[in-house]
């Protein structure tokens, strides 16, 4: 059972007022939730999405917005853009148990955003050692409240490709 499924056929859309195209927050190899491991995320439980096997050390806001929450761990942050799109980025699957190690955190609670800005580096090789998922699923928690999300998966750069574009 799905709790979220918004995922939509590009050559089948229903009406729509606007197209907000959201760009990915770390580079890597995107796919569908559907190829998740953690049944949470393949479930959508945090909504719709995508999943990235990351390249690099660092995750950009992927649009101007305020941050919502990141964990005291600092694996999962929150994000709300102008529109009020919520935004979650995980960071590997069961990454608090590294107690925050791998992870630097570059910004607050509250703290407001700049298309580009680091919000947080990460130790790529660490996650890959000490993780058995160290992929990164990036859903938008409020997916239940657009028409749908469109989804092309492939190879992404932080902050040029998109990562999925919200119809609302």
């Amino acid at each position: 059972m799905r709790l979220f499924n918004q995922l939509l056929d590009a050559k089948n859309l229903p009406e729509f007022k606007h197209k907000i195209d959201i760009l990915s927050p770390v580079s890597g190899n995107m796919n569908m939730l559907d190829t998740a491991n953690p049944l949470i995320f393949k479930q959508r439980l945090f909504g719709e999405g995508a999943v990235i096997n990351p390249i690099g050390f660092q995750i950009l806001a992927p649009f101007d917005g305020i941050v919502l929450d990141i964990s005291e761990t600092a694996h999962r942050i929150r994000i709300k853009d102008r529109h009020g799109l919520k935004l979650q980025i995980h960071c590997g699957w069961e990454a608090q148990k590294l107690n925050g190690d791998g992870f630097k955190r570059k910004v607050t609670v509250g703290q407001k955003l700049a298309l580009g800005q680091p919000i947080l580096d990460f130790d790529a090789r660490k996650l890959k050692l000490a993780l058995n998922d160290n992929a990164f699923y990036i859903t938008l928690l409020n997916s239940d409240k657009v028409k749908g999300l469109l989804i092309n998966p492939r190879k992404v750069t932080a902050c040029e490709d998109h990562i999925f574009s919200v119809l609302i």
